[in-house]
């Protein structure tokens, strides 16, 4: 220990020490700040705080049962919101829902004042299916924080499985208008426009969360977003089959997700059915797009070769 560290009261050498565990977390040096959280729990006069983040640290390290273990040595010390919180999420991840709905319970008697306190016992009691107190739960976290676009959406889900298209629908376009990411939410209307028949409105929805998801992919390089983006376009083509944007749309996202054959086999078809329908432009925009994605490819280009000069 240095000098000035010497000269520090047990609780400002504790906060030194969360200081430099925040700073090893966020270099990803997690086994590093296990060693200086157990040296901060030791020195800190109340270590509740250093006991939180050291649970955090394991939760973030799928560490399940160590960071339970944490979170209860911290609530010998005296109940704490935060601490609950985030027993009640590893319980949860643990799949034990009945022990979390019951940490979310002691939560709301220390915390009823905190959104967080409804939209996470709303979110347990969601998952057991128990629909009318999840979404009596929701709209407790929205009057607390109405601009809580998560709750919205939690119980927007709700709705939608009970089948309520049009209260889901409701509730999906609050959680749009303040998610920072409304991409599922998005697609998850245009999914209950379909189930009620408007389907208009549906292809618009899927659309738009594909061309976000893309958006996403291309930026991230996530074969996950791709395949977000492929799922989008395919209920869009479940609309309106004829489309051939989105069909080279559905083989540049194949192809893109390494099913090379499969997607060359789309992209080749939409060009042929365009020149069957005397779609030239189409047909042409079709192998040019095959020809992006595989500059050697002969075939197509002799085809477009072919089409060009109809044309």
């Amino acid at each position: 220990m240095s000098e000035n560290q010497d000269n520090m009261s047990p609780q400002e050498l504790a906060d030194f020490l969360l200081n430099k565990v925040r700073l090893l977390c966020r270099e990803s040096q997690h086994e590093q700040a296990l060693d200086v959280v157990e040296q901060a729990i030791q020195h800190a006069p109340d270590p509740t705080v250093a006991w939180l983040i050291k649970g955090q640290i394991l939760f973030g390290l799928h560490l399940l049962d160590e960071a339970i273990e944490a979170t209860e040595e911290a609530l010998k010390l005296g109940d704490d919101a935060e601490v609950l919180k985030l027993k009640g999420n590893v319980l949860a991840t643990k799949g034990d829902l009945a022990s979390a709905l019951k940490t979310f319970n002691k939560l709301a008697e220390i915390a009823a004042d905190d959104a967080d306190t409804y939209f996470l016992r709303g979110s347990i009691l969601a998952e057991m299916e128990n629909a009318d107190e999840a979404i009596a739960n929701f709209d407790q976290a929205i009057e607390l924080k109405p601009d809580m676009g998560h709750a919205w959406y939690n119980k927007a889900m709700v709705f939608f499985n009970l089948e309520r298209y049009g209260a889901a629908i409701g509730a999906l376009d609050s959680a749009i208008e303040l998610m920072e990411d409304a991409t599922e939410p998005i697609f998850i209307k245009g999914v209950a426009h379909r189930r009620l028949g408007q389907t208009k409105d549906a292809l618009e929805c899927f659309l738009t969360a594909a061309e976000i998801w893309e958006m996403k992919a291309l930026v991230t390089n996530s074969p996950d977003a791709y395949m977000d983006a492929l799922n989008a376009i395919e209920s869009a083509i479940e609309i309106d089959v004829t489309n051939v944007n989105l069909w080279r749309q559905r083989g540049k996202l194949l192809y893109k997700l390494g099913h090379k054959e499969e997607a060359k086999e789309i992209l080749a078809n939409a060009a042929e059915l365009c020149v069957q329908e005397d779609n030239i432009p189409d047909a042409l925009k079709t192998y040019e797009l095959l020809l992006e994605l595989e500059p050697d490819n002969e075939e197509a280009q002799k085809a477009k070769e072919e089409i060009a000069a109809i044309a």
